[in-house]
């Protein structure tokens, strides 16, 4: 399957460079929001930039959390995160984002590791 992802354009030029391998992405409840349990390995995503610039990546691996905290422990911050590198800044990062803090607190939250196809 392929699906298409709206993605900043801070995480995208960190996928499109290499230094993003892996995206952090949390089930919201409610219409209109996408179920990412549905994923799977070699499944496609393209990633379309703010910007509106698009890049084909292939899942790898997928892994769910039930907290970003062991998502982060797990996986590390190195690939993960590409507003910063430190963990604690990561956490508060992610909740930052609209809905995820009780997406991740009713859903959990995935890894999606990636291989951006160039």
């Amino acid at each position: 399957m392929e699906y298409t992802f709206d993605i900043n354009n801070r995480a995208f030029n960190a996928i499109k460079n290499d230094k993003k391998r892996v995206e952090i992405r949390a089930t919201k409840t409610g219409p209109g929001h996408f179920d990412y349990s549905i994923l799977k390995s070699n499944d496609y995503i393209n990633f379309m930039s703010y910007d509106k610039e698009k890049i084909k990546c292939l899942i790898k691996e997928i892994n769910w959390y039930d907290s970003i905290e062991k998502l982060l422990m797990l996986e590390g911050t190195r690939y993960t995160l590409s507003s910063t590198d430190d963990y604690n800044e990561g956490i508060k990062s992610i909740n930052s984002i609209p809905g995820y803090k009780d997406a991740i607190k009713n859903n959990g939250v995935y890894s999606i590791h990636i291989e951006c196809l160039k």
